[in-house]
């Protein structure tokens, strides 16, 4: 039996793990105090764009999982939670437990992930 408000509550922390290093990040950026459009000016310090484009690439991914976390709530809350977008069967607990935002079942992502192939 799925225990949602365990679940619920440990998908909420990711979130607030997740928003608390995009912040990070974006103090930590280079160009947080400068005026973006001097990235492509002549003479910008090497090392400050590389640290830039690093910060970009992180935050791009954070926000992507950000996504998965957030819709994984958006189902909890329409009480769809749990089940297969792609069978509408429900998704092995076990893969909950480990991947609290798949969307789903195991054997549908293996077939997804084939075809990306």
């Amino acid at each position: 039996m799925i225990d949602i408000n365990k679940i619920r509550i440990q998908i909420e922390q990711k979130r607030d793990a997740l928003l608390s290093k995009i912040g990070r990040l974006k103090r930590d950026d280079p160009f947080a105090q400068t005026d973006r459009s001097l990235i492509v000016e002549p003479g910008t310090d090497a090392s400050a764009l590389f640290g830039h484009e690093q910060v970009v690439v992180l935050e791009n991914k954070l926000r992507d999982e950000l996504k998965e976390v957030e819709r994984a709530l958006t189902k909890i809350k329409k009480k769809t939670y749990g089940v297969c977008e792609k069978c509408g069967k429900q998704i092995d607990l076990a893969r909950l437990m480990a991947k609290p935002t798949a969307i789903y079942c195991l054997r549908d992502e293996r077939e997804i992930e084939k075809k990306k192939r």
